[in-house]
């Protein structure tokens, strides 16, 4: 899925602390495998590097050598861990530091799926095909019951609050780390989903509301103002979401949503050859998502994002990431989880370079 891929990597970091505002280092990496007599010299996508940037505004310009280091700096095995809540199965993640530029192994409707639970809140939904069946006499023989996000929901309320705070996955989805993998799984497992027969089926959560908040922030500027930007045309302001090219022009994807709808596009070929130079996602599978959501979301209302209990704004600097005061002239509002922000002016005030020593 190349960058598209992104928004699973930088959900695990703001899990292990990084912000929106956190600062790293766009600029060259070079990794010598001295076993393999390898050297690989990772690029984005114009060849150019911007230096310290904050991480949403490597989300929105899809800077490659961001990605690498944050996964870096969180470790890949963690990181793998984790995205593996969204649906996807162990040997379809690379086990390297390449998952940070999209070198997974994902279907369409895989990615659709990990995107929902951006789009959900936070829960991860199992997709499905038939509804209803019924015979010839109009009986129903059979009834899908899909597990809901239903965040609102009494019983789901219940649920959260009664759910440990952990950072192990298999505490937040309450069904381990290797969350309902797509493949072979025509229905959820008794664990995968919390099922009662006289309320309603609830999903399990694979990640923090605050989380999936701050990530679908930062996606929404994608489409604002990033790669994605041509879906303004669209004539809408709640749509998020992410362009990704594979190597040598072989695939182009945009996956995107809002709170109603999730849709993947991919565009390639069976043969894994390339689509021509310059089919990047924004060109190539992008109109086709555009032309789809125009039509499905029509007279739809907007809806806007709602913050979270525990998300919080604070005014930061457009070129440190630091906290800063209102009458600064680059300074910008950026949202926050409060214990980061907490954390974040504790930092600041011991030593307000240090974010740049460490990347």
């Amino acid at each position: 899925p190349g960058s598209s891929f992104k928004p699973f990597v930088y959900s695990a970091a703001l899990d292990q602390g990084f912000t929106p505002a956190s600062i790293v280092n766009d600029a060259p990496l070079v990794y010598v495998d001295p076993w393999l007599d390898k050297v690989w010299k990772p690029q984005n996508d114009n060849s150019k590097f911007y230096g310290p940037m904050r991480l949403r505004e490597a989300m929105v310009l899809s800077r490659n050598l961001v990605s690498i280091r944050v996964l870096e700096a969180i470790g890949v095995d963690l990181a793998r861990r984790y995205v593996l809540r969204f649906g996807f199965t162990p040997d379809a993640v690379p086990p390297n530091l390449s998952m940070a530029l999209g070198t997974a192994s994902a279907a369409p409707v895989a990615m659709a799926r990990g995107y929902a639970v951006f789009a959900n809140g936070g829960f991860l939904v199992d997709p499905y095909l038939i509804e209803r069946i019924e015979d010839a006499d109009g009986q129903v023989v059979f009834q899908a019951r899909a597990a809901r996000a239903c965040r609102l929901c009494p019983e789901r309320l219940a649920l959260d609050l009664a759910a440990p705070s952990s950072d192990d996955p298999a505490a937040i989805s309450g069904s381990g780390a290797q969350t309902a993998p797509l493949a072979g799984a025509e229905t959820a497992t008794e664990t995968d989903v919390i099922e009662d027969p006289t309320g309603p089926n609830l999903a399990p959560r694979a990640i923090d509301e605050r989380n999936a908040f701050l990530i679908t922030s930062m996606m929404r500027d994608v489409v604002k103002r990033g790669t994605g930007r041509a879906a303004m045309a669209l004539g809408r302001n709640d749509l998020a979401g992410k362009t990704g090219t594979t190597n040598e022009y072989r695939d182009a994807w945009f996956s995107g949503f809002n709170e109603h709808l999730v849709t993947t596009a991919w565009v390639g070929f069976d043969g894994f050859t390339s689509l021509g130079n310059g089919e990047f996602g924004a060109k190539a599978a992008l109109p086709i998502w555009m032309a789809y959501m125009g039509k499905a979301l029509d007279g739809v209302p907007e809806q806007r994002l709602v913050q979270p209990p525990g998300i919080t704004t604070a005014r930061v600097s457009k070129e440190t990431g630091q906290l800063t005061w209102p009458g600064d002239p680059v300074a910008m509002l950026e949202y926050f989880r409060v214990e980061d922000l907490d954390r974040l002016g504790s930092e600041a005030r011991q030593n307000a370079s240090s974010t740049y020593e460490i990347f």
